[in-house]
């Protein structure tokens, strides 16, 4: 379900690509709608879209449930008097980001396509006794769809960090963690004014993937510390509720 829905998403992006008439927020979220229609499988997710307008000059974003995205900039900072380039290698921090969308604590909104009265034969014949129960006490009433999602528009520019992650991320690893994570990273912007302080040469321009393998270790070594104070953690207190 999840693969269809992006897969359909990312199909209905790529036909709007370049149209100047369509707001980034609204192909977002025309992407998202077009990617749940395309969906085939039973199944539920949550779901981010994230899209350029026709002049990269904003992001529009159409988030329903737990994942998310942060903007993460260079915070640049003036050398001394006299000098005529801004310093590169400021700290960076979360500029800009979404928020979770939650029924309750830990009950995120999602995407669902679930079967209908006429599938239920056959998925009891194939031994899913549990799963036609579960729909038959979910009334429709109840289900999220794409006109839910959160729309956001986010100005950007050239160096911007964009993560986009799942809850696997935000629940195990706090803003300001994430930005020491990324804080050697440098894009094909920024690495001709970094310098290497092994080498003393100009830096090289960091690889998206890699960037992207960073955050999952770290989220991945993180969720593996039963102690650790999670992001989780602290909305579970808030909540009213503990949790390791």
């Amino acid at each position: 379900f999840a693969d269809e829905l992006m897969y359909g998403a990312r199909a209905a992006a790529e036909r709007s690509r370049g149209d100047e008439g369509v707001s980034a927020q609204d192909r977002a979220a025309a992407a998202m709608e077009e990617g749940y229609r395309a969906t085939k499988s039973f199944g539920s997710a949550t779901a981010l879209v994230a899209t350029l307008d026709a002049l990269g000059q904003e992001l529009g974003v159409a988030n329903l449930g737990d994942s998310g995205l942060r903007q993460i900039r260079r915070q640049h900072r003036r050398p001394g008097s006299g000098a005529d380039k801004e310093d590169c290698h400021g700290s960076r921090s979360v500029l800009r980001r979404t928020r979770e969308q939650q029924h309750a604590f830990n009950c995120p909104y999602q995407l669902a396509r679930l079967p209908g009265p006429a599938d239920f034969d056959r998925l009891r014949e194939e031994g899913k006794h549990a799963l036609v129960r579960a729909v038959q006490n979910t009334p429709s009433s109840r289900q999220d769809g794409p006109g839910h999602a959160d729309r956001y528009t986010f100005p950007v520019q050239e160096g911007d960090l964009l993560i986009l992650g799942t809850d696997g991320v935000f629940d195990n690893l706090h803003d300001r963690e994430l930005c020491d994570i990324l804080g050697l990273a440098a894009s094909p912007f920024e690495a001709p004014r970094l310098v290497d302080p092994t080498t003393g040469r100009p830096r090289a321009p960091t690889e998206p993937g890699r960037v992207a393998e960073a955050v999952a270790q770290a989220a991945f070594c993180r969720a593996r510390d039963g102690s650790a104070r999670t992001p989780f953690g602290v909305h579970a207190k808030e909540a009213g509720l503990y949790h390791v």
